[in-house]
């Protein structure tokens, strides 16, 4: 670029004398020029006869040449000012402005570097213009696909603007719905004009209440059976064999049905005890001594209420001696036999509850399933009486009053045998039942096929 900017202002040397000495007083009078000195006088070079003159120089590769030339002037001045700039940011060291200069003029020096290489381009094909031009297009090209990639972003954004929106008033929706839940829950735990606080306990301990929280409970022992027979499966058990062991002589309509003994040997043992003030402990019968009605009530209410609040796998972690903690090791102490031990932890002598701990889920199911037990315990010494607790025996006549069958036949219609009607006999209990005063919840059981 720079032969070729030299080549346009090319000049030589033209060397002359004068001729006349007045015209050398005269020069010599105004520019202190001596008499004889030889003069240097710079002209560019004459046209050549195929050369353009006056306006087509500004024609074809010349105005490519001299857009060039113009160009790399300007940015080598602008490189010059972003290099004072640099220098000027260091006396004193400002990083910003250093960093910004600098910057500025790697910028410019990118610039003409890109200019040379179009200036070497234009030279093998002989049309900087032209290849400008193209770039120009390219942009454009570029420019538009950018916009078309903003306006699919900002529609995008919309959409996501739009959904917010409705899930904002959603939201807004629910709030209002449990305030009015939250409300009419308030009004109905409130204590009735003129009457004590016992009416309102009793108002809010309905059956209703006790059957939620025990169908909640069964949930958890449904998932823990299942991990339960699922490991003992791995660990080469068959559970045919373990239920024809645990109910022995029960002909079960399906192959399947007999994870159903399992159940009932784990609700059965997890219920254990549930009749008794402490579930099952050692002082039930001084716990009971001395303690009014109305005190219980509560005190069973309030604990009812701050175990359905805590986390069980904590509480078993941060209060190792507490009641919670001694009824989960009295019940795995219970339902585990030490062969099921022996088989899934690999620990026959220790029976204690931290050898679950290395099962991992089944560890975490059976403190939930306890926990769930435990505060349904507490739930039902908070009635007036206290909620019984029943379980039919095998060979008992079904009663549907008292029994509901946990397998739910097609029809398990009365049979006559020389006259007189045959009622299905219960081969097992797998879920006991339950007595709120003049109501009962059923217990389930397997009726014998």
């Amino acid at each position: 670029m720079l032969q070729k900017f030299a080549l346009a202002f090319k000049t030589k040397t033209i060397e002359f004398f004068a001729e006349e000495e007045e015209d050398e007083d005269a020069a010599a009078g105004e520019g202190g020029v001596l008499a004889g000195q030889r003069v240097l006088v710079l002209k560019p070079d004459p046209q050549s006869p195929g050369s353009p003159v006056g306006g087509d120089v500004g024609n074809g590769s010349a105005s490519g040449e001299e857009a060039a030339v113009a160009a790399a002037l300007a940015t080598t001045s602008s490189f010059q000012a972003a290099y004072l700039h640099l220098q000027a940011a260091h006396s004193p060291f400002l990083p910003e402005a250093a960093a910004a200069a600098d910057a500025l003029a790697v910028s410019h020096l990118r610039r003409l570097s890109e200019l040379k290489r179009l200036a070497s381009d234009a030279a093998e094909d002989g049309s900087l213009t032209a290849h400008l031009e193209d770039q120009v297009r390219e942009n454009q090209a570029l420019l538009r696909s950018f916009d078309a990639v903003v306006n699919r972003l900002q529609a995008a954004l919309d959409a996501k603007d739009a959904a917010a929106a409705s899930l904002r008033w959603e939201l807004a929706a629910l709030a209002d719905g449990n305030a009015r839940l939250a409300g009419r829950l308030d009004r109905a735990l409130a204590p009735q004009p003129g009457a004590g606080g016992g009416d309102a306990l009793g108002a809010m301990l309905s059956a209703s209440v006790f059957d939620s929280v025990l169908r909640d409970a069964l949930r958890v022992a449904h998932r823990f059976t299942r991990a339960l027979a699922e490991l003992l499966r791995c660990a080469g058990w068959d559970l045919a064999d373990a239920a024809a062991a645990a109910y022995p002589g029960i002909a079960y309509s399906k192959h399947g049905h007999c994870r159903y003994a399992l159940l009932s040997r784990v609700c059965l043992s997890m219920f254990d005890g549930f009749d008794s003030y402490q579930f099952g402990g050692t002082s039930d019968a001084a716990a009971l001594e001395g303690i009014e009605l109305a005190v219980r009530r509560n005190e069973s209410l309030q604990q009812f209420i701050e175990h359905s609040d805590a986390d069980p796998m904590e509480l078993m972690s941060s209060s190792p001696d507490c009641e919670f903690s001694q009824f989960c090791d009295r019940k795995y102490k219970q339902l585990i036999h030490p062969g099921i031990e022996s088989s899934l932890f690999g620990n026959p002598d220790c029976r204690s509850l931290p050898v679950m701990a290395t099962a991992g889920p089944l560890y975490e199911l059976f403190i939930t399933m306890a926990s769930s037990i435990w505060t349904l315990h507490r739930l039902a010494w908070a009635y007036d009486p206290a909620v019984g607790i029943f379980q039919v025996s095998r060979g008992t006549d079904y009663s549907s009053v008292y029994m509901e069958s946990i397998v739910r036949p097609k029809a398990f219609s009365a049979s006559k045998e020389v006259g007189k009607t045959v009622r299905p006999k219960v081969g097992f209990t797998v879920v006991p039942g339950f007595r709120l005063g003049g109501t009962v919840i059923q217990c389930r059981v397997y009726l014998e096929s």
